[in-house]
């Protein structure tokens, strides 16, 4: 769905993406013609299961795919206009970490282990800004002090396993927002975290993006995560987008057999730990093997036979709101 937003608006357009996984004897579909806006300023959650295209959504973004293994086959990533898959390498490096800034799930693998917290954080402002070595490392302690980590100027000596899980957390969230980008990439940020920490990131995340203003592209499985933290919403299955909406309109009114799934298998905190979850029965198709129809219909408690012949195209139910389905009209009265 594109939703209707005045050009000026919009910071990021993805059409039509599809990206592709090539093995000796297979390809694996990972995105099946993927598109969304995001706007500037504003938070959109992306949610869906394991192995739905979440990640590979946010890699084909910033062509970080596997080269060997890894390929955009089509659609369009426009950012202020501009098609990033035209680019150079050497013009996409500009956009890597200055304009597009990535936060990953497991920091211990993003940050580089001989390296200081500070070194790598002040190599990434002087790549971008060329300010010198001394500047660079100013930065890199005023950032450590703006994730709030105490005593930065110790710490920016620190090497990444002298931190702490939810300390190398911030530190990646400082080395991404070093550079003040337009659009920050959130993939599972806080996945690795224990509970406490996780609230903790969540609102650090939330605060800095409204004193800096950049927008927010938030990945997560989480529902509750993006009840917090996002204004609009796109549910993803199978390697693409089945339902797009307004946080508050997806939650009131879930349109799509799988988003009403994922919805009744969040835990009730008001019943405590002894409650049986209802899951959704099934198992999600390979991407191997491209179906007919859609992609959910083997495990859809209402699917007809016209779900098994045709891939339903994103039909709008509501303003602002949209779903990929032959039935979201019921699934949305249901």
């Amino acid at each position: 769905m594109q939703t209707q937003t005045s050009a000026d608006d919009v910071l990021l357009d993805v059409r039509e993406i599809v990206t592709h996984f090539y093995s000796e004897n297979s390809v694996t579909r990972a995105l099946g013609g993927v598109s969304f806006q995001v706007r500037a300023g504003e938070t959109l959650g992306v949610v869906g299961e394991s192995g739905c295209g979440k990640s590979v959504t946010a890699l084909s973004i910033l062509r970080l795919l596997p080269k060997l293994t890894g390929k955009i086959v089509g659609g369009e990533i426009r950012f202020h206009g501009r098609d990033l898959l035209k680019l150079s390498e050497q013009e996409m490096r500009k956009v890597r970490g200055n304009r597009i800034a990535m936060i990953f799930q497991e920091p211990m693998t993003s940050l580089n282990p001989v390296h200081t917290v500070g070194s790598q954080i002040a190599e990434a402002v002087r790549i971008h800004t060329k300010v010198s070595r001394q500047d660079a490392m100013a930065k890199a302690q005023e950032m450590l002090a703006l994730v709030r980590i105490a005593d930065p100027q110790r710490r920016v000596k620190n090497y990444p396993h002298e931190m702490s899980g939810g300390m190398r957390q911030r530190a990646m969230i400082a080395m991404a927002l070093a550079c003040s980008p337009e659009l920050l990439i959130a993939d599972e940020p806080t996945t690795a975290l224990d509970v406490t920490i996780q609230a903790q990131i969540l609102r650090l995340i939330v605060d800095l993006k409204e004193r800096i203003g950049t927008a927010v592209l938030f990945i997560t499985h989480d529902l509750g995560v993006v009840a917090e933290t996002c204004q609009r919403v796109m549910v993803m299955y199978a390697g693409r987008i089945v339902e797009e909406a307004s946080v508050s309109d997806l939650f009131a009114r879930p349109s799509h057999p799988y988003t009403q799934g994922l919805m009744r298998s969040v835990p009730d905190r008001r019943r405590g730990r002894r409650q049986r979850l209802p899951e959704i029965p099934g198992i999600v198709p390979s991407l191997r093997e491209s179906a007919a129809g859609c992609s959910f219909a083997p495990r859809c408690p209402v699917a007809i036979k016209s779900c098994g012949e045709a891939v339903p195209p994103m039909r709008v139910v509501g303003p602002g709101h949209a779903a990929a389905c032959w039935r979201s009209e019921e699934v949305m009265g249901a």
